[in-house]
C-alpha cells in the first residue's frame, strides 16, 4: 500500500503517473509522482539498500562494482596462499588479469617479496 490508500501492483499503466493531488504540470516533481521500487541487482529494493551510494551513480556502475567484488576474491584466494594459475582456473578469470590484479594490490600495500614469500613493510 502506498501512502495515499492506492496500491501500487493494481494497476501498472499508473505507474509513471502523476498523484491526483500533484499541481497541474508537464513535468511534475518525483515526490508528485508514483514509482514501482523494484531496485537492482544488489538489493530488491532502492529504499531499503544497503550500500551508502547507488552502484549507478558511482563512475562505472555495475561493471565496476562486479570487477571490484572480482578483485576482493582474487585477493582473498591469494591471502590463504593459493597461485595466480589457481586462483584463475578457481574463479574461471583469465590468467593475465589475476596476475595484474595481485601485481596492483602488492604494489598499492608495499609487499615486498624476500626469500620467495611475501612479507608486509612495517
Amino acid at each position: 500500500m502506498h501512502g495515499d490508500g492506492e496500491d501500487l501492483d493494481e494497476d501498472p499503466a499508473d505507474l509513471g503517473a502523476p498523484c491526483e493531488n500533484a499541481p497541474a504540470d508537464d513535468d511534475p516533481l518525483p515526490e508528485y509522482t508514483h514509482y514501482r521500487d523494484e531496485g537492482c541487482g544488489l538489493s530488491n529494493s532502492c529504499l531499503n539498500c544497503p550500500f551508502p551510494r547507488c552502484v549507478y551513480e558511482v563512475r562505472g556502475g555495475m561493471r565496476r562494482y562486479e570487477k571490484d567484488k572480482s578483485a576482493r576474491e582474487i585477493i582473498f584466494q591469494y591471502g590463504r596462499g593459493f597461485s595466480a594459475k589457481q586462483i584463475a582456473r578457481m574463479l574461471d578469470e583469465n590468467l593475465r588479469t589475476v596476475q595484474r590484479v595481485i601485481k596492483e594490490f602488492k604494489r598499492d600495500t608495499d609487499i615486498d617479496t624476500e626469500n620467495g614469500r611475501e612479507t608486509w613493510d612495517e
